[in-house]
């Protein structure tokens, strides 16, 4: 009986605890935003002492700028607007193009209109750039750099050095791809680290350029 009482009891308490937890879900809207920051201000200042009072996002929007939600529902461009970079020219400015295709580090990803803010490291691989998709395709081969995809739908990338794949030299990428093998079997176990790593880092770059051409 007294088991049977508890049960009761905790599904009462639970489901007045669950009624009133959607209930504050309810009326945490975004018209009550303001409220709820000075709800905790208030709370806050007591145990504050030295400590300056927090921030939050909404303090960094400039006056008047849209809220997220209406960020959200804004329309999505039809292109995707393409800046590549690297040290000695400008390979694409301003380009309207509909994907782009990038290695990074942490695996190959594509960016689209829309596509979430995003930083990412370029690893040795292939960018490809979709102007029209499928149909005007252009493959360029990158050492590596960096990524970054913004919220207004434009993307950069600033590599270390970048070429066409179809300008890539297939006995030239042998060759150096084996130099730089023999490099690193021959450095390794002497206990020099700077020629470890530079021989490692030549078998990354041609082994990506000699996948990249297909040999």
């Amino acid at each position: 009986m007294l088991t049977r009482a508890a049960r009761s009891l905790w599904r009462s308490g639970a489901s007045r605890s669950i009624c009133s937890s959607s209930t504050r879900l309810q009326e945490a809207t975004p018209s009550s935003t303001e409220q709820s920051k000075e709800e905790f201000l208030n709370r806050f200042a007591p145990h504050a002492g030295t400590l300056n009072p927090p921030e939050f996002p909404s303090n960094f929007l400039p006056k008047g700028a849209v809220p997220a939600e209406g960020a959200a529902a804004a329309a999505i461009p039809d292109k995707l607007q393409f800046n590549f970079f690297v040290p000695h020219e400008t390979v694409c400015q301003s380009e309207k193009v509909d994907l782009v295709l990038m290695p990074a580090t942490t695996g190959d990803f594509g960016v689209m209109p829309g596509h979430v803010p995003t930083v990412a490291q370029l690893r040795p691989g292939v960018v490809t750039v979709h102007k029209e998709l499928d149909k005007d395709v252009t493959k360029y081969f990158v050492s590596g750099g960096f990524a970054f995809v913004h919220p207004d739908s434009t993307a950069d990338i600033c590599a270390v050095e970048a070429v066409k794949v179809s300008d890539l030299d297939a006995d030239a990428v042998r060759a150096g791809l084996q130099e730089y093998t023999n490099k690193l079997a021959a450095v390794q176990g002497k206990g020099d680290d700077y020629e470890v790593a530079a021989a490692q880092i030549g078998v990354e770059v041609y082994s990506a350029m000699n996948a990249a051409i297909g040999a």
